[in-house]
């Protein structure tokens, strides 16, 4: 969202926010980057731009691939000094865990793992901050169409310490907030770290006649919706009609594609990676690259019945698609097969450079 005519209101840090604003414009115009517009998302990126513009940003790891934030780190193993990627990652889940507390937060956690995931990295540490109103207010003072604070707050920790407990992820910090605002919207935040041997990663751009397979859960029509609906304003019948953009998470299926993805006989043959969020199939792949003929008649579904928009942006949980060369699927199907892990080859990359779909 672009933000226009920016005004800091009086307050006790006016002077430190305005300080900060006016350091964000004079980078903007050092990095000649006042032709972009000004939005949240440029703020909170910024300075890692300026640092890499100065040089200071030497061990971070640059790709085509953006699933986490990835830097270069020397590791003792046994004695020997090896290099690693060390990766981070963070995700909100605030409007899923506001509907729907439990499966909100255990997605929450899911999906950030699988972002360090789709880049080979095997995550092995979790952090979770959270936000709410006053849990102890009576019920019968909750909102006209909101959940009371106590049950989103009991249900959300119940959702994301299952996921925890059954992927097997230690959580080594968590905290919640408590502030009237956020009775607002409720905020549901996850960080994880993950780690993998530089040199078992592969990062290599598609050329045409790569095969994407996709690997890991069914598709099914919950989580449709979920990406713009976690944005779009919402009133006192959101509760009854935004539950099934909430996601349903399966912890063992994704532990499943962890212990895959640990192997390095298997991931030396990814070149590229990408993890099912927003916009299913027509973002995780889409992403992949330029050029792509899409099958969606070969997508494994949860159930019949779905349609070709509903295979096309479904954000069902615990699937990923991986870029192979052609003579390297065989292998991989049967790394998959060994951990029990669905694989179908549902895309092709193309020199048209246009995403064509069938079904």
């Amino acid at each position: 969202t672009e933000l226009e005519g920016i005004t800091v209101e009086e307050s006790f840090v006016r002077e430190e926010i305005e300080g900060s604003l006016a350091l964000y414009l004079r980078i903007r115009r050092e990095l000649g980057r006042e032709h972009k517009s000004i939005c949240l998302m440029d703020m909170a990126t910024i300075g890692a731009r300026y640092l890499r513009q100065r040089g200071l940003l030497d061990d971070l790891e640059v790709s085509e691939e953006n699933n986490a934030c990835s830097v270069y780190v020397d590791v003792d193993v046994d004695g020997r000094t090896e290099k690693w990627l060390l990766q981070f990652k963070n995700e909100t889940h605030n409007h899923p865990t506001e509907i729907e507390p439990f499966g909100g937060a255990s997605t929450c956690l899911g999906g950030a793992i699988r972002d360090p995931l789709s880049g080979r990295s095997y995550v092995y540490q979790a952090m979770r901050v959270t936000g709410a109103g006053n849990i102890y207010q009576k019920v019968s003072d909750t909102l006209a169409g909101k959940l009371p604070q106590s049950v989103i707050s009991k249900k959300a920790a119940a959702g994301y310490s299952s996921y925890g407990n059954q992927i097997g992820l230690a959580t080594t910090h968590v905290r919640e907030i408590y502030h009237d605002d956020y009775v607002a919207k409720r905020l549901e935040v996850g960080a994880v770290v993950g780690a993998v041997k530089a040199c078992n990663v592969r990062r290599e751009r598609p050329a045409a006649g790569d095969k994407i397979i996709m690997l890991g859960g069914r598709t099914g029509r919950d989580g449709i919706g979920g990406a713009t609906g976690s944005s779009k304003e919402h009133n006192a019948k959101s509760l009854e009609t935004c539950g099934s953009e909430v996601q349903k998470g399966n912890a063992p299926e994704e532990r499943k594609l962890e212990r895959l993805f640990r192997r390095p006989e298997v991931t030396r043959l990814i070149k590229k990676s990408n993890d099912f969020g927003a916009g299913g199939v027509s973002v995780a792949i889409g992403e992949l690259a330029d050029g792509l003929d899409i099958y969606l008649d070969r997508v494994k579904t949860k159930y019949s019945g779905l349609n070709s928009t509903e295979l096309a942006i479904s954000e069902s949980q615990e699937r990923m698609a991986v870029v192979i060369e052609s003579k390297d699927v065989e292998e991989f199907m049967r790394y998959c097969r060994e951990e029990n892990i669905e694989a179908v080859h549902v895309a092709d990359v193309t020199s048209t450079a246009r995403m064509r779909m069938f079904n």
